[in-house]
């Protein structure tokens, strides 16, 4: 991906991030709304090391982090990421533009709805990335309608977990409910939180 298109023009529109300048933001994609640049490289990066068959994202938005994703993917040769959201942002478009519709599903629907259908036709979920509604209830909600379809070695991943108490505390009730889960908080500009079914 160092020298694609998406690489191009998501490079073109980088600026400092507006918490406090140290991260990047990504203004053809939402800007203050998508993940930082580097927690999108992360991404990326956590893609082609895991090697993940499937995928599940809530809160697409613009789809900064689904194209990552999707980029990964691709480079893979391999996986599809469904990614949900309650509203077409835009990434459809972006999708299908960046040649990634082999690799990214964009379906809109609540979540909570969404997820438990996703598992019908795909039983096991390699990585669930949870960036839709922060509040509590929610992130909660999405991790229990994905948990059954996780297995041993299947990461959950989680943003804002530093800029919304409200996730963190998610974040915080669902590790008290599996203490067992490995976890890892990743202080960016807005907290990333990765863990591991071990």
């Amino acid at each position: 991906m160092i020298d694609s298109p998406l690489a191009f023009e998501i490079k073109a529109s980088l600026s400092p991030d507006c918490w406090n300048g140290r991260w990047s933001q990504v203004g053809c994609f939402g800007g203050a709304m998508a993940v930082e640049w580097e927690v999108g490289e992360f991404l990326h990066a956590l893609v082609r090391a895991i090697k993940p068959k499937v995928i599940i994202e809530t809160g697409t938005h613009k789809g900064f982090s689904s194209l990552m994703i999707g980029a990964a993917l691709k480079d893979n040769g391999f996986g599809h990421l469904y990614s949900i959201d309650i509203k077409d942002y835009g990434a459809g478009a972006e999708i299908v533009r960046f040649g990634l519709a082999d690799y990214v599903t964009l379906i809109i629907e609540n979540s909570l709805k969404a997820i438990p259908e996703l598992l019908k036709s795909n039983p096991v979920v390699d990585l669930l990335w949870l960036d839709a509604d922060h509040s509590k209830e929610s992130v909660i909600g999405e991790f229990r309608a994905g948990w059954p379809g996780l297995r041993s070695g299947s990461y959950i991943t989680f943003h804002d977990t530093l800029s919304d108490p409200r996730e963190k505390e998610g974040v915080r009730s669902i590790l008290a409910e599996h203490p067992t889960l490995e976890h890892i908080h990743l202080a960016t500009a807005r907290g990333f939180d990765l863990v591991r079914v071990p």
